[in-house]
């Protein structure tokens, strides 16, 4: 389908949207069983070359991507001392890990190159405390039955397409403008979420909780650092995603008929940018 957005934005990504699906796209790419790693270069592609990538629950490359798709959580069972570990990885590691020798050891059987991080943890929360709690009370969770999840271009969406959210891959200027199209419809402040979370997540699983509120935010995402290092070759530091459910994209899309696209102000701002 075509986006009045996107045509008024002129920007240097196209949108993408994130499917449910019972089926398989042919000519998609898609992660090894088993392989491990990030499915964010797979996402990046969609966005940079307009590719398709899937994704089920043999092909998710990381536990994180469990939750950010959909798929369940795997984070209470994929580690030795579960969701403790990953609460000890989340925040200071081996300083912040319940037990410290099984943690340890955690660590000495990851390969070389993955162990410092698990040594000295990702530094995302500043507590294991506050790790856990982020893991078991506010990671929203779906295990949703259909077997695929799709990232493909908005353009090659089509009427029995199961759409969970829409993808924006915006510079700031571009951000601006859809913060802005956004912020006409609403009443209050805070139109947006920035989440503490993997990069997979922001695209998903937070969109997924957004889709059930009665005013739904958009979510911003590239937020997560550790993502970067895989995306970076595809999309530039500066960029940032803004997705949003389904029914929300519709009311911006037609808020953009007669709202900030229309405003001499961003026409302006084309003219000279």
């Amino acid at each position: 389908m075509d986006s009045l957005i996107d045509k008024e934005l002129k920007g240097k990504f196209r949108p993408i949207a994130l499917l449910r699906s019972e089926e398989r796209p042919q000519e998609a790419l898609q992660p090894k069983a088993g392989q491990r790693g990030c499915i964010m270069p797979y996402v990046a592609r969609v966005i940079a070359e307009g590719k398709t990538a899937v994704f089920d629950r043999e092909t998710y490359c990381c536990n994180g991507a469990v939750a950010g798709l959909g798929f369940g959580i795997k984070y209470y069972d994929a580690l030795p001392g579960g969701a403790q570990s990953y609460a000890a990885f989340f925040s200071h590691g081996l300083e912040s890990a319940v037990d410290v020798e099984q943690y340890r050891a955690i660590c000495d059987k990851m390969p070389a190159h993955e162990r410092p991080k698990f040594e000295k943890g990702g530094r995302f929360f500043y507590s294991r405390e506050r790790a856990y709690r982020w893991i078991t009370r506010d990671l929203p969770v779906y295990n949703f039955p259909e077997r695929y999840r799709i990232f493909k271009p908005l353009s090659a969406v089509a009427g029995a397409d199961k759409v969970q959210s829409v993808i924006f891959t915006v510079n700031p200027l571009e951000l601006t403008a859809l913060v802005t199209l956004d912020g006409s419809l609403r009443e209050g402040i805070n139109y947006s979420l920035t989440p503490q979370s993997a990069a997979c997540q922001m695209l998903g699983a937070q969109v997924f909780r957004q889709a059930e509120s009665e005013a739904p935010r958009a979510v911003l995402g590239l937020l997560d650092l550790a993502a970067r290092i895989y995306t970076r070759k595809w999309i530039p530091d500066e960029y940032l995603t803004y997705a949003v459910p389904w029914k929300l994209f519709l009311e911006l899309e037609e808020e953009a008929k007669t709202g900030v696209f229309q405003s001499p102000i961003w026409q302006d701002l084309l003219k000279n940018s």
